[in-house]
């Protein structure tokens, strides 16, 4: 066990973990896209071509594992406030109702959807602005020549406890309402 453990911590200050997992990255990326395409028949070939691109990140691989340490905890910011958030929707029962009203005004239930799932494509949308959030915010725009103070910004975790402020904030405002 202590050999390994020397051995992980030989590895790490050589910064052998730096070059590989951005390798691995790009190669199970390419490999995988072109093997779900199929594209080219044969399995070899798609093999050299994931290993030949994967070498390409290899002048690059510092500041890439920098820019995915960032990522990989924007993410984690983000998924656990959309699991906050998908919780409270179960919580609280919110619930889009479609029904009819007959001519005596009763009205009867035909269906119940989860918000979640009637405002599908507008949820997908504001991942989708979260996850370019997470990206800016991981320094990601640097890669592309923008360079400025305000993208350093962890924007998920402002827009998370911006939501759970306006969360708390409603629920003072139901308690001083009654």
């Amino acid at each position: 066990m202590a050999a390994t453990i020397d051995l992980m911590n030989i590895t790490s200050q050589n910064s052998f973990f730096i070059y590989v997992i951005p390798w691995l990255l790009v190669f199970a990326i390419v490999y995988g896209i072109l093997g779900h395409y199929k594209v080219p028949k044969s399995n070899s070939a798609r093999t050299i071509i994931a290993l030949v691109l994967a070498f390409f990140i290899m002048p690059i691989a510092g500041p890439v594992v920098a820019v995915l340490g960032q990522l990989g905890m924007g993410m984690l910011i983000l998924f656990a406030g959309l699991l906050f958030i998908m919780i409270l929707f179960e919580i609280t029962g919110i619930r889009h109702l479609k029904g009819t009203v007959d001519q005596e005004g009763k009205v009867s239930i035909s269906k119940k959807e989860k918000t979640t799932e009637k405002y599908y494509k507008s949820f997908g949308v504001a991942i989708a602005i979260l996850v370019i959030m997470v990206f800016i915010g991981a320094g990601g725009l640097a890669y592309f020549g923008y360079s400025a103070p305000w993208i350093q910004i962890n924007y998920p975790l402002v827009f998370f406890v911006g939501i759970i402020v306006l969360i708390i904030w409603w629920m003072v405002k139901e308690g001083e309402s009654k």
